[in-house]
């Protein structure tokens, strides 16, 4: 594992791009140059220091939630373009954010979704069941939800309505990886799924995938790849069967985040002052 961006602090989200990689960082977001590692811009747009912030970048934006508070900032420059308040409490934090074109969706708890129309910045909020969602992915007209009670909806965003329901346990489906047609399911209780999205079908299931709980990273070659923090180890899955191909140790600590790109895994942990790399190969 290559240390190639030293933040002096845990990274708790970051995106790899081209040429730059825009990192949260304490109260700072923090651009560093890929091929160095270098700091080449900082801007401190964080009132207080947070570890469960989530960053998603999507055409020339930076997308963040912070507890019940949305970020939108430009990724040129970190101006900021919005700020919205989308709760108050526990009771109404943010847990899964995703992004359109038009739209960002927020997940929060107890079974709502929040939109922003990026364009008008109109806020609307839909009661969608009530079952918290961490986890939501964009799958072409569709949102892709996992329940922490253990259940994968599929909505129409137009309506944000539960167009079909599928139950893989009781715990709480808190990872998911989109692929083309499949999608890849990581559950709270050990399991790793293969679904076809166009049957909404489980097409293969492991049990005991990791000892604790695990991510899925994404695709590198004909693999799929999952990451624990808890139990420091990353995992290779035939991405058609799910057969275990592989295993690395590394040394990570409770959570963190993954980005695979151009044959390297970035990764940020609580361990980690910075971002990681590993090469695949």
């Amino acid at each position: 594992m290559e240390h190639m961006a030293e933040l002096g602090g845990t990274v708790t989200g970051f995106h790899v791009a081209e040429q730059c990689i825009d990192c949260i960082c304490g109260r700072d977001l923090v651009k560093v140059d890929r091929g160095s590692g270098e700091i080449i811009a900082q801007k401190t747009v964080f009132e207080k220091e947070g570890l469960s912030r989530k960053l998603i970048a999507d055409d020339g934006q930076l997308i963040i939630y912070d507890f019940c508070t949305l970020y939108v900032f430009c990724q040129k420059d970190y101006e900021l373009i919005g700020r919205w308040q989308l709760g108050d409490d526990l009771r109404s934090d943010i847990c899964g954010m995703a992004a359109d074109r038009d739209t960002v969706y927020c997940s929060i708890r107890n079974g709502k979704i929040i939109t922003l129309n990026r364009q008008s910045h109109l806020v609307k909020e839909h009661t969608v069941c009530e079952s918290s969602m961490w986890s939501v992915k964009i799958y072409g007209p569709y949102l892709v939800c996992g329940t922490v009670d253990g259940k994968l909806l599929l909505l129409d965003k137009s309506t944000l309505s539960p167009e079909k329901e599928l139950v893989l346990g009781r715990k709480n489906i808190g990872s998911l990886y989109v692929d083309g047609e499949t999608l890849y399911a990581a559950s709270h209780d050990g399991k790793l799924f293969r679904i076809g999205l166009e049957a909404f079908e489980v097409e293969a299931c492991v049990k005991n995938a990791h000892r604790k709980m695990f991510v899925c990273a994404g695709i590198w070659k004909d693999a799929l790849v999952t990451v624990s923090f808890p139990c420091s180890e990353i995992a290779f899955w035939n991405k058609d069967t799910l057969e275990k191909i592989r295993k690395m140790d590394v040394p990570l600590q409770l959570s963190g985040r993954t980005q695979i790109e151009d044959g390297f895994m970035y990764i940020s942990s609580r361990n980690i002052a910075g971002i990681d790399r590993i090469k695949l190969s």
